[in-house]
């Protein structure tokens, strides 16, 4: 690990692989289960995301729908929904 971040919602570390020297960012999040702070997660997660020149691998339980097919019901929060997209 050359550097890490902890935030609010995740923790974010530059890996370099011992066996080849390949370098990337590891971001693991778990994001909110209510929706008062799942704008704040948002703001988070774009915050976090390295350039775009740099490998990033990203994980976690985001606790968002990307889809609504992706919700056993209809109880969709669609603006939440596109700001995860």
């Amino acid at each position: 690990v050359d550097t890490h971040v902890v935030g609010q919602f995740a923790t974010t570390a530059r890996i370099t692989l011992a066996c080849n020297l390949t370098r990337f960012w590891l971001t693991t999040f778990y994001g909110p289960v209510d929706d008062a702070n799942k704008d704040s997660f948002l703001a988070e997660l774009a915050k976090t995301a390295p350039p775009t020149t740099e490998p990033w691998l990203i994980n976690g339980d985001f606790n968002l729908i990307y889809k609504a097919r992706d919700k056993n019901n209809h109880n969709l929060n669609r603006r939440l929904m596109g700001r995860f997209r």
